[in-house]
């Protein structure tokens, strides 16, 4: 069956404002300030100046202040006083009789100053003042300055002030407030304002990128990318698909400011624009040069530094865009010729080899294999995939016909989420490598990039360990690589202790780099192991070397690994920060793979924080980068961590429906697939069949030394009902392993088979500490029933406010341990508000004014809360109800 398309939603009217806060407050806090006369918006076009002085101006409105809102354009600016004609009260036909002399005008303005000063605070918004007729001008300057009114204008960069308002800074009575472009996390809040649902974080980036942060450019590659399709929803996660590219209108917008370029400047934005970056010192000719500095004078154009020489660049990208569409082919291909003869003639030729090949792709005359293979080996120190893949696509067409240069492609492709593509590759390389084997170096790459491909795209470790079966013993030279192949392989398939072993047989001491590649592979192994200490020792030592050969195995991947050790540790902040960060390097470097891994981490790290609705939308842009760039493995491990939130948030419709596309085996196939069924089941009332699968798979892991997946497992089995086996299994994992969480929850599980409260407030305390937010709310209110059975009334409320408190920032958890401390209330609602209330430090008339109740409503439901909670009096409640008083919270 298929689903209808969501219907996009409509883009025109008002954006929310964001990233604005602070502007707005000083823009206010400026006008209101006593002498000034002034305030000036100014930025680039279609930062968002005019949004934020009508929002100004609403504000002082809404506080009693008169707003008169005048709109220079260039049509008005020729007739003299006709845009203040609102604002003096004034006919046609007095303005042209005060206008033709001077001092009849000033006298008319130090008139109208006095009136206005007696009607109260007066304000002039002026849209685009530099557009302003000088009268207009003089009359504002005039009116400012003798305090009859304040001026909030906008201007462009780089457009001069009219020399009166100039005149008001050398009086200090003037301020000028430069408006930036939003920041990435700004827009990160503005896309699902806008499109009512979770963006995906990549396309706020590219976005971001496209846009420069500019609003009215990024609602018009909104706009158009909706309209193309491009922008669509997948899953619940709306993503962009390919480069943003500009709408109708945003086209005309960046023609209308390049429409008045010299000939020079226009035909140096078109060489910067078909050819990118152009090294300065190929643009030789003297018009040629000043044009250039025109530009960046102009911040049309930037010049930046790249190496020991310096480069040229459109400063916006889609100003590029833009000036590309302009360019005829014939032109397009000439000026990129040009280039190439340009750079191929200088003495530093090689160190513009990728430049060469791109321009002569892009020209339709791609040279010889040998150079865009060269290119392309360029292109990956760079980390530029796309390019890669093209360069060396083109040089396959060219005739080459190398398997290295089938590696090559083959590694961007895997970068890329590409692996299908890229398993092709390989297996031509595979076969050229057979028909004449070079050395066992490429034939273990070969070997060992294959493997990447086959787990990457769809979990068949099986098939890859294979691959490599006996490969050290055929290849010897080459082993170091392989065992390190198969032991991450062996750890995908929960096989932790042979994985350690096969990285044992490795006993050649290797480089500096070789090393720390091998103690990068061994971090894996040892966090599933439990061994925390020497996979942080390990991960810290690498990338506090520098020796890491970023070729093999790239900073993001350590960063990646170093992200999951830190939670291991029970440090969750750090271990969100070292994802994000790797992230949004991935993203940069449009390595799909990559960026998947990091959108995992973070929800897999989020969820052990207990905020569970960011969890999701982590979750989300996993799946839906999966099924839109790749790799497609990921989905199914997206959607298992989707579906654990929806079920661990009550909901069950949801959970079922997300974990539904997996396949089943998976459920006998991974872990953390059997996680996900086992509590969608347990939401569904099949706890008793969730709880024996849960058992039966950790004892596995147990078995195969994978203790860390085993404890997750194991203290969820407690959650979901069955706390003695959890504290059984759990109590020999803890005794094996010295990782602090695993020996965390061993402590929750026999504190919930004991059912302890002591223990359990201590477990509890314990997981707050390390913002385990959902795991200390948990274990509060379990201690919170058990003191109440205890008949420790005082206490048992004590915690269950703790837990309450902690379980509303957990983002909608509702899980059985949670309801059970629900039950331990011994308040009704009203007793409890007004006990709150109380325990802050309001006094009953307070409380009473402020619910509308009688005085001695209030003492009454007061009373009640003492006796229920066992306290004698106010000071007594907050700490009954774990709250803070107002003074101490102050």
């Amino acid at each position: 069956m298929t689903s209808t398309p969501p219907v996009p939603p409509a883009v025109p009217g008002a954006w929310p404002m964001v990233g604005r806060d602070g502007m707005l407050a000083r823009t206010r806090t400026a006008l209101t300030s006593d002498g000034l006369a002034l305030v000036v918006l100014s930025g680039e076009a279609g930062v968002g100046k005019s949004r934020l002085a009508a929002e100004a101006a609403e504000l002082l409105e809404a506080e009693g202040w008169r707003i008169s809102r005048v709109m220079a354009s260039a049509s008005l600016s020729d007739v003299p006083l006709a845009a203040l004609i609102p604002l003096m009260g004034a006919t046609r036909q007095d303005i042209t009789r005060i206008g033709a002399d001077t001092a009849t005008l000033m006298a008319f303005a130090r008139d109208l100053a006095a009136e206005r000063r007696r009607e109260g605070p007066l304000l002039v918004l002026v849209d685009d003042v530099p557009q302003l007729d000088a009268l207009s001008v003089a009359v504002l300057a005039q009116l400012a300055s003798a305090g009859a009114l304040a001026v909030l204008a906008t201007a462009r960069d780089g457009e001069p002030l009219p020399e009166p308002l100039v005149a008001l800074w050398t009086s200090d009575r003037a301020l000028r407030l430069a408006l930036e472009p939003l920041s990435l996390d700004d827009l990160d809040a503005l896309l699902p304002a806008v499109l009512g649902g979770t963006v995906a974080h990549q396309t706020a980036v590219a976005l971001h990128g496209a846009s420069g942060g500019n609003p009215l450019f990024v609602r018009e590659l909104v706009a158009h990318a909706l309209a193309t399709g491009a922008l669509s929803e997948h899953h619940g996660t709306w993503l962009l698909s390919g480069a943003p590219g500009g709408s109708r209108a945003l086209d005309e917008l960046i023609a209308a400011r390049l429409a008045d370029l010299d000939p020079a400047a226009r035909e140096v934005m078109e060489r910067l624009a078909v050819c990118q970056t152009v090294p300065v010192v190929h643009i030789v000719e003297p018009p040629l040069r000043a044009a250039l500095g025109r530009l960046e004078q102009a911040q049309l154009v930037q010049v930046r530094p790249e190496g020991q020489r310096f480069v040229a660049a459109i400063a916006h990208p889609q100003y590029a865009a833009a000036m590309r569409q302009t360019v005829p082919t014939l032109r397009r291909i000439d000026l990129l010729l040009d280039h190439v003869a340009r750079a191929e003639g200088a003495a530093d030729r090689e160190r513009d080899a990728v430049r060469i090949a791109t321009w002569r792709l892009d020209a339709g005359a791609p040279g010889d294999a040998a150079l865009l293979t060269d290119a392309a080996r360029l292109a990956l120190l760079a980390d530029d995939f796309e390019l890669v893949a093209r360069l060396a696509e083109a040089a396959e067409r060219s005739g080459g016909s190398d398997p290295e240069l089938l590696l090559l492609r083959a590694d961007a492709l895997i970068k890329l989420g590409r692996v299908d593509e890229a398993l092709r590759a390989l297996e031509r390389a595979r076969t050229l490598d057979e028909a004449a084997p070079a050395d066992a170096h490429r034939s273990a790459r070969i070997l060992t990039m294959t493997a990447t491909a086959l787990i990457t795209v769809s979990g068949r470790f099986e098939e890859a360990l294979a691959l490599l079966e006996g490969a050290p013993e055929r290849l010897p030279a080459a082993a170091r690589r392989l065992r390190q192949a198969r032991a991450r392989i062996l750890v995908g398939l929960e096989r932790p202790r042979d994985a350690l072993a096969e990285l044992a047989l490795i006993t050649d001491t290797g480089t500096p780099a070789e090393q720390a590649e091998l103690a990068v592979n061994s971090v894996v192994p040892y966090l599933a192991l439990g061994r925390s200490e020497e996979a942080l020792e390990a991960t810290e030592r690498v990338l506090a070397s520098g020796d890491l050969d970023e070729a093999v195995v790239p900073r993001r991947v350590a960063a990646l690994m170093r992200s999951v050790v830190l939670a291991q540790a029970c440090r969750l902040e750090e271990a969100r920060s070292a994802a994000a960060d790797a992230l949004a390097e991935a993203i940069m470097v449009d390595d799909a793979l990559r960026a998947r891994q990091a959108e995992f981490t973070l929800a897999a790290v989020h969820i052990s924080m207990g905020r569970l609705e960011t969890a999701a939308r982590w979750a989300k842009d996993a799946i839906a980068g999966a099924r839109a760039r790749g790799p497609a493995g990921y989905e199914p491990l997206g959607r298992a961590l989707l579906a654990r939130v929806r079920a661990q948030q009550g909901q069950r419709a949801e959970a079922r429906a997300t974990l539904a596309p997996v396949p089943e085996r998976l459920i006998d196939d991974d872990s953390l697939v059997l996680l996900a069924w086992a509590w969608v089941e347990a939401s569904e009332g099949g706890a008793a069949a969730a709880r024996q699968r849960i058992a039966e798979r950790t004892r596995l892991r147990v078995a195969s030394g994978d203790l860390d997946f085993a404890s997750v497992l194991a203290l969820d089995l407690a959650r979901l009902g069955d706390p003695a086996t959890a504290a059984e299994l759990l109590a020999g994992m803890a005794e094996e392993s010295t990782a602090p969480v695993i020996a965390l929850r061993a402590r929750t599980a026999r504190a919930m088979a004991d059912d302890d409260s002591e223990q359990l407030a201590a477990a509890g305390e314990a997981w707050e500490r390390h913002g385990y937010l959902l795991h200390a709310a948990e274990t509060l209110a379990l201690a919170a029933e058990a003191a109440r059975r205890e008949g420790r009334a005082r206490e048992a409320a004590q915690l269950a406010g703790r837990a309450r408190t902690l379980a509303e920032r957990t983002e909608g958890a509702s899980t059985g341990p949670l309801a059970v401390g629900e039950q331990v209330e011994p308040l009704t609602p009203r007793e409890r508000e007004i006990a709150s209330l109380a325990a802050r430090g309001l006094a009953s008339n307070e409380i009473a004014a402020r619910l509308f109740l009688s005085p001695r409503t209030v003492s009454n439901h007061l009373q009640s809360a003492y006796a229920k909670l066992g306290v004698r009096r106010r000071t007594e409640l907050a700490t009954a109800l774990g709250i803070v008083p107002i003074e101490q919270s102050a």
